[in-house]
């Protein structure tokens, strides 16, 4: 199976310039059998949610997710549940595999949380927390044994997130290493992703073929 682990989508990311459906139209034209949905969850984005009309984002955030999933087995496709959080502490991105709504009602400051203490979070829950293209501009560096991994291929084609860098980092302290295309509009579909031979139906086996390695990663971007 093909997973790309990073996919945005504009009702989320207020970066993503592709909809949920076009996202998904687009992908089912590709050899991939499945994306995550990792769109943005951080508290700047629900001010402006909540500039919209939005009271409770968080509520909107994971009903959005649930719909996504549904919509991917309307189109055949399947649609794995993610996401991209920030802290408040500083423009870092983590992509956060296994994060229900429930966690996220168990600490309702988890955008004020520090990587150390949602790194703690995760490990008692079940969840794998990776740093997004930890070697971009503006990134800060994680001490690295507050995360399960990083991402050392991230396909988005208008950022140099460094990732040889991100490898050579991944292989000195141990780190898991995960894929993505980073897409955010139509020229991002399917530059990177992972491969694995492990039938992938649900975000439980996802989190078993992550947590275990049981995948390569790959780059279609030249």
């Amino acid at each position: 199976m093909k997973i790309d682990l990073h996919v945005h989508t504009s009702e989320l990311s207020l970066c993503g310039k592709l909809t949920l459906e076009e996202t998904i139209s687009l992908y089912k034209k590709t050899d991939y059998d499945a994306i995550v949905v990792a769109d943005h969850f951080t508290a700047d984005t629900g001010e402006v949610h909540l500039s919209r009309g939005i009271p409770d984002y968080v509520e909107y955030y994971f009903e959005h997710r649930n719909i996504a999933v549904e919509l991917g087995k309307k189109y055949g496709f399947l649609v794995l549940p993610g996401c991209e959080l920030r802290f408040k502490e500083n423009i870092n991105d983590y992509l956060v595999y296994g994060l229900t709504l429930e966690h996220v009602k168990m600490r309702p400051d988890i955008f004020d949380m520090k990587p150390a203490a949602f790194s703690e979070f995760a490990r008692e829950n079940g969840i794998l927390f990776y740093q997004a293209h930890p070697f971009r501009n503006g990134m800060t560096v994680v001490n690295p044994d507050c995360l399960f991994g990083i991402e050392v291929m991230n396909g988005h084609p208008r950022h140099d997130s460094r990732n040889d860098i991100a490898q050579q980092w991944a292989e000195k302290y141990g780190l898991h290493r995960i894929g993505g295309s980073d897409c955010h509009q139509t020229e991002d579909v399917g530059s990177s992703g992972i491969m694995t031979d492990y039938p992938v139906k649900n975000i439980d086996d996802l989190i078993h073929v992550l947590k275990n390695d049981l995948y390569s990663i790959f780059c279609n971007r030249i």
